[in-house]
């Protein structure tokens, strides 16, 4: 249990992900604001047992926690288990195969406290999984481009549970729009103008893995029986700030902190 009560809570779910592990925990020991925030490891049923992996890290901080199950969970019932298990007022996950910047939990917890935002998201930019993956460098980052999708990462309020309800169960891999659809219409979101956030390009990741097969067409078709799209005034920033790296580059880039 941590000692006090954390500002935000960071799922990470983890399936057939062992050779991210050591990666992905350094991140997160890199942030900022570590100490402030709480790390929820969720694991179900894998087969590479990163429980195993990840074990020693929590040993070693107490605000880290393993959630395991040994019945296979879909990404949403795991960010849904973990959601229930959240000591923090503000919620988020990062993806395994994804990358924080090591200031992302500082700003986000900061602009949604001083904003009173129910939401937030920041710029994240699309990286290939390539020999600089994951990568801060200004040149590198400069380079990349910038999603207008938003699923890859979002912080919300946890008790907003209450009046939107949790991820539908229903999706395997569409849930995080139409998770957003629902932030969007029910709460106020706010955009970071900094790209904190690294996207892969995994070509084994989850979605590319159903894409094309009958559940991805399956959960598309209940995409749009419910109208769900992603909020159309941050797409509209996000296009705003591609523009504006095309006359300053460096628009976006966070510096890091020596360690």
């Amino acid at each position: 249990m941590v000692k006090r009560t954390p500002r935000i809570t960071v799922l990470v779910s983890s399936y057939r992900n062992a050779r991210f592990v050591a990666r992905k925990l350094d991140e997160i020991r890199c942030q900022t604001s570590f100490e402030h925030a709480e790390f929820l490891f969720i694991e179900t049923g894998s087969p590479e047992r990163e429980r195993e992996l990840f074990a020693p890290f929590c040993r070693q901080n107490t605000n880290c926690r393993i959630i395991a199950t040994d019945d296979r969970k879909t990404l949403y019932q795991a960010w849904n288990l973990g959601w229930r298990e959240a000591a923090a007022p503000i919620v988020c996950y990062s993806n395994m195969d994804d990358a924080m910047h090591p200031r992302l939990l500082e700003e986000v917890v900061g602009a949604m406290e001083s904003r009173l935002a129910g939401a937030c998201t920041a710029l994240i930019a699309k990286q290939p999984m390539d020999e600089q993956w994951n990568d801060w460098t200004p040149a590198r980052i400069a380079r990349l481009p910038l999603s207008t999708r938003f699923g890859a990462f979002v912080a919300w309020r946890t008790a907003l549970r209450a009046e939107i309800g949790e991820f539908d169960e229903r999706f395997a891999a569409a849930g995080d729009k139409e998770f957003w659809h629902r932030l969007s219409q029910n709460t106020s979101v706010y955009l970071i103008p900094k790209i904190l956030y690294l996207y892969t390009r995994n070509p084994a990741s989850l979605s590319r893995e159903v894409r094309g097969d009958e559940r991805w067409q399956k959960e598309q078709a209940l995409l749009r029986s419910l109208g769900v799209k992603w909020p159309a005034n941050l797409k509209t920033k996000v296009r705003l700030a591609r523009l504006r790296r095309l006359v300053q580059p460096s628009f976006g880039i966070v510096p890091l902190e020596s360690r």
